[in-house]
This record gives C-alpha cells, structure tokens and sequence, in this order.
C-alpha cells in the first residue's frame, strides 16, 4: 500500500440500517400531497428502500422529517398560515420584497412573492424576509407619514457623504414627489426649476421666511 493511502484512506460507505414498517411509511407518505420537489425525493428513498431493504442513517433522518412535514398537524399548521398571510401579512412582505429585490439578498423570493400571486412563502420565511433590521427600515419607510409632505418645502443639507452635487448644498426646494420604497423614504424636490431625487435624510425643514 502507498504512504497516501495509507495516511488518507477512502471513506467507507455509510452503515446502512433496517426502516421499520419501511413499506407501509413508504405508501402512507406517498399517497399524500407532496410537493414537486419534496416527491422527487420520496421516490428515490424509496427505490432505494425497494433494492436494498435498507437506508443509511441519514436517509431515515430524512425520511422521518418528511413524515413530520407532511403529518395532520403540519398541514393544517400550513393552510392555517396560507390565510393568515393573504389576509394580513402579504402587503408587508411585499414591501420587505420590493426592498430586498435591489440588492443580493433574497432575491429569488422576493421576486417570487412579487409576480407569482399564488406563491405564499412559509411562515419561516417570511419571518426571515420581514423580521431582520434592514426590513424594518423598509417597513418603516412605506408606512410612516412621509416626513416631508408634498407640497411642502424642505432645505438640502450641506453634507458632502448625503449630498455629492455641492451646488444643492443648503438650497430650498418644493417637494412634489413621496417614494415610501427602500430603507430610507425619498422625495423629490422642485429647486431651481429641477427636479431632483433625494433621501429624507439628506433633507431638513426649510426655516419660515420672516416677516419684514
């Protein structure tokens, strides 16, 4: 035997166990309604059930948790949250979604949650869209009263890092536009016949004029 394989042996092939009551747990869980992917893997526990009369550890650690997702209390469980989140629940993820589509995270659901209106995500989540810091903000920011209501008049700040166009620096502009999307509300302001798009936080109340 060469030294490599005497210091890197290969790994053995995992300890295969018997599955109690394989056949029947087999048929039960295949006569449910499983989904697409959840089913695909069913059946090649099963084939693999069905050649050997036998699984590895971590098969049956599999199986045992699809027996658990797809029980009476799980499904009832699901419909349960399916109408609580169409009636309660989808606007907020909708705007955790909007959010989250313009950057790399949750991409995938979010863009689910926007153009699929059957899809419903699961309570989890949602919990993981929706209770994180950075969706709060979004939250925060589509449903609170916009801080600069249109028709209002704001003051740019003069802060280089908030504002990059210095010649807006301390300028007084006429919001006519709210945009309650993202992690901080946007306005747009009507300065010096130009409209122009910026985060409220770049802005402040503009000072009355005082009277003469």
């Amino acid at each position: 035997m060469s030294y490599w394989h005497q210091m890197y042996r290969r790994p053995t092939r995992s300890e295969r166990v018997e599955v109690e009551n394989g056949e029947a747990r087999f048929e039960s869980l295949m006569a449910k309604k499983l989904s697409e992917r959840d089913r695909k893997f069913a059946e090649s526990l099963k084939k693999q059930f069905e050649d050997g009369g036998k699984l590895s550890f971590k098969q049956v650690e599999c199986l045992e948790k699809m027996e658990q997702r797809y029980s009476p209390a799980s499904v009832l469980r699901r419909e349960k949250w399916a109408q609580s989140y169409k009636k309660s629940h989808e606007p907020t993820a909708k705007i955790c979604a909007r959010y989250y589509r313009t950057t790399t995270y949750f991409r995938d659901l979010s863009t689910k949650i926007l153009l699929d209106e059957d899809f419903i995500p699961t309570e989890k989540q949602f919990n993981a869209l929706t209770k994180n810091k950075y969706a709060l903000k979004a939250i925060a920011a589509a449903t609170e009263p916009p801080a600069f209501p249109m028709g209002s008049l704001a003051k740019i700040r003069a802060n280089s890092n908030l504002v990059t166009r210095r010649d807006l620096h301390n300028q007084v502009g006429l919001v006519v536009a709210n945009h309650p999307i993202g992690l901080y509300a946007s306005s747009t302001l009507l300065v010096n016949g130009e409209h122009v798009k910026l985060e409220d936080r770049c802005l402040k109340a503009a000072a009355p004029k005082k009277k003469k």
